[in-house]
């Protein structure tokens, strides 16, 4: 996805004024040296790869069993939130054009919402770069970031899964599973 002049700039610009939230204690799993015990899900900007997003978490909360209603946190575009059942989960933020500034960048009151949000991981669920995603996932404080490769991706992510072929998303959903040790 090639992104524009104007949403570059915006990127450039953040950046410049915003800390670098990639600190060193960031591979960490916990601050503990434990695996990861809550999680935050960014799902996917395009309404298409919703029925991928809705395995991925199906699968999640089988891997964490009873305990994960309480363990995952959901962050997305509200028409994407809205094909996947979320009646499972407590805690989830959906957004809408509404809540991003003229620029299609997430407004203030979507980052300080995002700010107060407490977890071990992040997971991006978006298969190309995606700044509206880059930015909550810079925002939310947590020790390991994990999304799908690009270029952009490496002042944002501090764990980045490559593609291979056509089996986009179930060999780099299988990978994530590996690096949590779920």
């Amino acid at each position: 996805m090639e992104l524009s002049k104007k949403i570059k700039l915006a990127l450039w610009w953040r950046k410049l004024t915003i800390k670098n939230s990639l600190g060193v204690n960031s591979m960490s799993l916990s601050s503990k040296g434990q695996i990861p015990k809550r999680f935050l899900i960014i799902l996917p900007e395009h309404t298409t790869e919703s029925e991928l997003a809705k395995r991925f978490i199906n699968s999640m909360k089988n891997a964490l069993g009873s305990k994960s209603e309480n363990q995952i946190r959901i962050l997305g575009p509200a028409i994407v939130g809205n094909l996947i059942d979320l009646g499972d989960f407590q805690d989830f933020i959906l957004f809408s054009d509404k809540d991003l500034n003229r620029l299609g960048l997430p407004g203030k009151e979507l980052l300080w919402s995002c700010q107060r949000i407490n977890v071990d991981a992040i997971l991006d669920l978006n298969q190309s770069f995606n700044p509206i995603s880059a930015i909550l996932c810079e925002t939310v404080n947590a020790p390991l970031k994990v999304g799908f490769f690009s270029d952009i991706g490496e002042n944002y992510y501090n764990i980045m899964i490559r593609r291979h072929g056509e089996e986009l998303a179930e060999s780099g959903f299988k990978e994530v599973f590996q690096i949590l040790g779920v």
